[in-house]
């Protein structure tokens, strides 16, 4: 597939930047055609920064807020823009010669665009990690913050997936890094915000025992149980730690 059919892909429909951007002509092109028109440029651009949630500054030399004509957007002096370059030919290749055999007849078809990992973010991390970075950075305090932020400022987007499982993948990080104490508040944390998930309970069961809070982890077991009345692995479980047993 060609550069030009990738960015096919990635128009996302007519934006008014073209009245504010006059130029008919085009400079310092690298993988974008020379021959590309002014207004599939302008929307070509417009879905970069809807896919990464930035605006023209992140790539290009100017100031927010003045006329795009006062940019110099043939400079390469940003980092973000030579970036940008290899995100088009990875995303190229990726469409060309790796999903180019399996389109399956559908349409539109199987395909990457920028927003397929970046999902309006600039760094296309997972919650979980986001979540590590933090705790390594300052501590359990950090990370409950950094979650507080980002469930406040993208719950509810496509940018971070605010289900039961990342504050456990989380946990099960900082667990590796051999701080359950940290941990088992962040399991307790996630059974807070998904107090009806039996999985939520179950990691802060397993979390508290590892831990060696025997009642706890009855206690959060017991609710397993009543989520789940079915449930006979919970609980067998359940009656191990009754019987003081820790072992998962």
């Amino acid at each position: 597939m060609t550069v030009r059919l990738v960015l096919v892909a990635l128009l996302t429909g007519a934006t008014p930047l073209a009245a504010q951007w006059p130029p008919e002509k085009f400079t310092n092109l690298e993988v974008l055609p020379d021959s590309i028109p002014r207004d599939t440029l302008v929307q070509v651009m417009a879905g970069f920064t809807r896919a990464l949630g930035v605006r023209c500054t992140y790539c290009h030399v100017g100031e927010e807020g003045q006329p795009l004509a006062t940019y110099d957007f043939a400079s390469d002096e940003k980092h973000p823009k030579e970036m940008a370059r290899r995100m088009l030919r990875m995303v190229a290749a990726i469409n060309g010669e790796y999903l180019g055999d399996h389109r399956h007849g559908d349409d539109p078809p199987v395909r990457v665009t920028c927003a397929t990992c970046h999902r309006g973010l600039t760094a296309p991390r997972p919650l979980q990690d986001q979540l590590l970075l933090a705790w390594r950075a300052g501590g359990i305090d950090s990370a409950l913050a950094a979650y507080a932020a980002l469930r406040t400022r993208y719950y509810g987007s496509a940018a971070y997936d605010f289900g039961e499982v990342a504050l456990v993948d989380a946990a099960n990080g900082v667990d590796r890094a051999g701080t359950i104490a940290d941990a088992v508040i962040l399991l307790r944390r996630n059974t807070e915000v998904h107090p009806e998930s039996a999985f939520a309970w179950r990691s802060l069961a397993e979390g508290q025992a590892k831990a060696g809070d025997q009642a706890g982890a009855v206690a959060s077991y017991e609710r397993v149980v009543q989520l789940r009345p079915g449930d006979q692995r919970a609980a067998a479980r359940l009656k191990e730690l009754r019987e003081g047993g820790r072992s998962p």
